[in-house]
C-alpha cells in the first residue's frame, strides 16, 4: 500500500509538471495599431512600449499577493478537529515579487532600456478545514478532503516606480486534498482562488507623459506536494495565474508632441506559469515558514524592436506565520 500510494501522489504530480504551461497574453497587436494611428513612427514603438509595461504592471504587482502556495508552509489540508468540528488555520505573510518593464521613462531618446520594479505584499489568510475526507489506510488519508479560505492583502507600490498610490486585494477559494502528509505519504493539494483587486494608476511626468491604468484581479491554481524530513518540512509546487482586467494607456508621441496615442480594453488576460519551494519549521500550534520561486513571462510582442524581454521570469519571495487551532 505504501508503494502504490507513493505511485499514485508522484503519477498526479507529473501530469501537471508535463501540462503545457507556456504563457501566453492576449493578442496586444491591435491595441498597439490602435494607440499609433495617427501618429509618427516614434509613437509605435512608444504605444508598444507603454502597452507591454501595462502587461507587466498587471502581472507583476499580482505575482505579490499570490506568490507560491496559498497557506503558507502546508501541502496538506488541515481538515477536521476531533473528525467533526472545523480546523481554523491563521496565517500572516510578507511578500515581495521583482519583475521589469519597458522604460517608459527614457521613450524620449531611444526607449532600448528597462526597469526592475518591487512590489511588497502584506497578507492575513483564514482557512477553514471543512471536509476531513476519507482513509484507505490508517496511513494514507485525506483523499477528496476540503479547505475554504478567504484572505485580505495590502499591496505596497513606491510612488518612486511611478505608481500612484498602494491596492488592496481580497481572496476568496479552496484547496482539495488528494492525499494529506503522514509517516509513509506526502501531502498533495490544489487550490483554485480569485483575487479581486482594484484599478492601479501608474504615471511619469514632464513633455513626453505616459499614463497607464490597469486592473489588479486574478485567477490562481497552485499543486502542491510536500513531506516532512526530520526537523524541516519542504514542498515544491507548480501553478498558473490568470491576470485579467482592463488596461488603458495614453502616449506622448515623441516626435510631435501635439499627438497623443490612446488604446484601451475592458478585458486583458494573461497567463503564466508558476514554480515554487519553501520550508518551514512547526512548534506546537505556531509555524514559520519561507517560500521563494518564479513566475513564468509572456509571449513576445510580434515586430517589438526594443530591449525588454516579455519571457523574462519575474522571481519572488516571502516569510510567513502560522497558527492552527
Amino acid at each position: 500500500m505504501k508503494r502504490w500510494g507513493h505511485h499514485v501522489t508522484m503519477s498526479g504530480f507529473l501530469v501537471f509538471l508535463v501540462f503545457p504551461v507556456s504563457a501566453h497574453t492576449q493578442d496586444l497587436e491591435l491595441l498597439v495599431a490602435h494607440c499609433a494611428s495617427g501618429g509618427t513612427p516614434s509613437l509605435l514603438a512608444a504605444c508598444s512600449n507603454a502597452l507591454l509595461a501595462g502587461q507587466a504592471l498587471q502581472g507583476g504587482i499580482t505575482i505579490a499577493d499570490a506568490a507560491g502556495t496559498e497557506l503558507p508552509g502546508t501541502s496538506s489540508t488541515i481538515g477536521g478537529l476531533f473528525g467533526r468540528s472545523p480546523r481554523v488555520s491563521l496565517a500572516t505573510s510578507i511578500r515581495a515579487a521583482f519583475f521589469e518593464m519597458p522604460d517608459v521613462h527614457g521613450q524620449g531618446t531611444d526607449g532600448q532600456g528597462t526597469n526592475t520594479v518591487t512590489s511588497y505584499g502584506l497578507k492575513g489568510t483564514v482557512v477553514i478545514g471543512v471536509l476531513d475526507g476519507f482513509s484507505i489506510s490508517p496511513t494514507v488519508g485525506g483523499i477528496f478532503s476540503l479547505d475554504l479560505l478567504g484572505s485580505l492583502g495590502l499591496l505596497l507600490l513606491d510612488e518612486r516606480d511611478g505608481f500612484t498610490d498602494n491596492q488592496t486585494v481580497m481572496s476568496g477559494g479552496m484547496r482539495l486534498g488528494l492525499f494529506r502528509e503522514s509517516f509513509t505519504m506526502p501531502g498533495f493539494t490544489i487550490s483554485v482562488v480569485q483575487r479581486y483587486g482594484g484599478a492601479v494608476g501608474w504615471g511619469n511626468t514632464g513633455s513626453l507623459q505616459t499614463q497607464i491604468d490597469t486592473d489588479v484581479s486574478a485567477t490562481s491554481v497552485r499543486a502542491t506536494v510536500g513531506n516532512d524530513l526530520f526537523a524541516l518540512a519542504l514542498l515544491a509546487g507548480i501553478g498558473w495565474d490568470w491576470s485579467k482586467g482592463a488596461l488603458g494607456v495614453q502616449v506622448t508621441d515623441p516626435v510631435d508632441r501635439n499627438i497623443r496615442g490612446v488604446a484601451s480594453t475592458d478585458n486583458l488576460i494573461s497567463r503564466r506559469d508558476i514554480y515554487f519551494i519553501g520550508m518551514s519549521v512547526t512548534r506546537f500550534i505556531l509555524q514559520v515558514s519561507l517560500e521563494a520561486g518564479w513566475a513564468g513571462g509572456y509571449s513576445n510582442l510580434p515586430g517589438y524592436q526594443g530591449a525588454y524581454d516579455s519571457g523574462r521570469r519575474a522571481p519572488f519571495m516571502g516569510l510567513a506565520g502560522r497558527i492552527t487551532l
